[in-house]
């Protein structure tokens, strides 16, 4: 999501205030002569802001350096003499809540490392989101921090700016510009071309929910397991770009040459109107640091008085109400403020960057097949709310070309076809199963048992012909839960209920179950149906029973990947 980088350079702003030579870095970047020998950093304190993914796994580009920290060479004082400070983002909804951060502390401490504070644990489940733990714990930090390394004198004030991380200036008409890729995202790092060839609405037309089955033909050979992900970059609409050039007043500008230095993905000379198609997110949220970095730039007496308090630690309940709630994007909040404005040369600086993002390939072989749900819903704004990457896909035309990367998902397949293998995946959760069932119909499988679950039998039963095919050859056993099609509710949770007979004696084969879909309520209910199974199953107490399903758990044997 970005947040980890908007936190750690929120805390570097905050250190360069207070007169320290702060370097700000994704952790893979790091020198690791700085972690291991004192003698190169003068104060020598580490912060590391540190986000979990899947389950309970390091993010992507902190990978690298937790492979090394775990390197069984390294001697028990490898880092005695370090001092370091951690910050967790999370969600306390899941199971491996800040799980990275905690496994990264400990090992920090194995190794010698002295902590200054406390971990702090942010938490989205914060009714003012991470921000509710960072405040305090940062406070914490820098009480540390100053009887660690005293100040000389006194911070600079909170409305004084850093420099610029980046280098942009506006080189004119006179320049060319090269022609600009969509995206420059590094062929290296396993990135690769595919042309779209199928964009179909999976439910009816009638239905509130728009499913699409997307296809991408690979233009190179690829190759993934099932259960991977398809990564991409998403680009903002031409609608969005030009109001966001016009707001800024870089409408006259926009396609003239840009030089840009320091940053990723970006190529060194191009145009305001490339950055605010491929790489600005023009349409996110914005978070609590674009409004402290608008106020400072303000000179509009009313908008910085009302910018600073949405800004401040004493505003967070007005910014929740006023943008986390209705979820108010970046162009309506220029919008709302008219007079305030960001220098060209902080354009890198403020803005948020455009995410990738990951979904489960439904395919397991030549083709990306994935399975997306158009995000459009409404809140107190007059327009309803919209996801940039499924907006941006829905609405894409055959014969694009895109880049694509595949990534290791947190789901794998056993390697013994003999093993049971049960599935839960209501809704969208379907994808990676639908990969995971053709290979099991290629390894000639049995005991493949799906339990998928939506609204309606008629308008969103995904793939229903070929999951009925599948079960009508002896391949799957299918099991359907239609929550409106009938007076009461019916769920998933429920199908596994009245299925206990058969789960149980599955369980006892060694069977592994997959969780996949909204991880707001699902997750809890399904597993607590697999505690009543095996609790009736093994005629168990409720304690014995949980703990069992807790083992599957820590043996790989019960596997989530959920999502918000």
């Amino acid at each position: 999501t970005g947040y980890a980088e908007d936190t750690a350079r929120r805390i570097g702003r905050q250190a360069w205030r207070r007169h320290f030579s702060a370097n700000v870095q994704a952790m893979d970047a790091i020198d690791r002569r700085t972690l291991f020998d004192q003698a190169l950093a003068p104060c020598p304190v580490a912060v590391f802001v540190c986000s979990t993914t899947g389950q309970g796994a390091a993010p992507d580009n902190m990978r690298r350096l937790w492979r090394f920290l775990l390197r069984k060479t390294l001697p028990a004082d490898a880092l005695q003499g370090l001092q370091f400070a951690v910050f967790g983002l999370g969600d306390s909804s899941y199971k491996e809540y800040n799980f990275a951060a905690k496994r990264l502390f400990r090992r920090l401490v194995q190794l010698g490392a002295e902590p200054v504070v406390e971990r702090g644990d942010g938490d989205d489940q914060h009714y003012l989101g991470v921000d509710g733990a960072l405040d305090p714990w940062l406070t914490s930090l820098w009480d540390a921090v100053d009887k660690i390394c005293p100040a000389s004198k006194p911070p600079l004030d909170v409305d004084t700016m850093p420099p610029p991380m980046f280098g942009v200036e506006l080189l004119g008409n006179e320049v060319v510009v090269p022609e600009q890729p969509a995206a420059v995202d590094g062929a290296g790092d396993g990135w690769f071309d595919a042309r779209m060839a199928v964009n179909e609405r999976l439910t009816t037309e009638d239905h509130f929910q728009d499913v699409r089955r997307i296809r991408f033909d690979p233009l190179v050979e690829a190759k993934w397991e099932p259960g991977d992900w398809a990564v991409l970059r998403p680009s903002n609409s031409a609608a969005f770009v030009d109001e966001f050039l016009h707001l800024m007043a870089w409408h006259g500008i926009a396609d003239q040459a840009l030089a840009v230095r320091g940053a990723i993905n970006v190529p060194c000379t191009t145009t305001l109107r490339w950055l605010a198609t491929h790489h600005l997110d023009v349409t996110a949220v914005p978070r609590r640091s674009f409004f402290e970095h608008l106020w400072y730039f303000s000179k509009h007496k009313d908008e910085r008085e009302r910018l600073g308090e949405l800004a401040s630690s004493a505003g967070q309940d007005d910014l929740l109400a006023y943008c986390m709630r209705p979820r108010r994007t970046l162009i309506e909040v220029l919008a709302d403020f008219p007079n305030s404005r960001v220098p060209l040369e902080y354009l890198l600086d403020v803005f948020p960057t455009i995410a990738t993002r990951a979904f489960s390939i439904s395919s397991d072989a030549h083709v990306v097949d994935l399975t997306v749900a158009v995000v459009r819903y409404k809140t107190l704004m007059h327009v309803p709310r919209t996801g940039l990457c499924t907006r941006w896909l829905a609405h894409m035309r055959l014969g694009r070309l895109v880049r694509l990367r595949v990534e290791r998902g947190t789901m794998r397949l056993p390697d013994d076809p003999e093993t049971p293998v049960v599935m839960v995946g209501p809704g969208t959760g379907i994808a990676a199963f639908m990969a995971f069932i053709r290979r099991r119909v290629q390894q000639r499988a049995a005991n493949t048992h799906l339990f998928f679950g939506c609204r309606s039998e008629h308008a969103d039963f995904l793939y229903a012909d070929r999951l009925q095919a599948w079960a009508n050859a002896g391949f799957l056993h299918l099991y359907c839960a239609f929550s409106r099609d009938q007076p009461q509710r019916i769920y998933v949770q429920q199908r596994i209920a009245e299925n206990a007979a058969v789960l149980w004696p599955l369980l006892q084969q060694g069977a592994i179950v997959y969780v996949s879909g909204n991880a707001r309520q699902m997750p809890q209910d399904v597993r607590s149906a697999f505690v009543d199974v095996v609790e009736d199953g093994g005629a168990m107490d409720r304690a014995m029973a949980d703990d069992y399903v807790r083992g599957m758990q820590r043996s790989g044997r019960y596997q989530e990947e959920c999502w918000f």
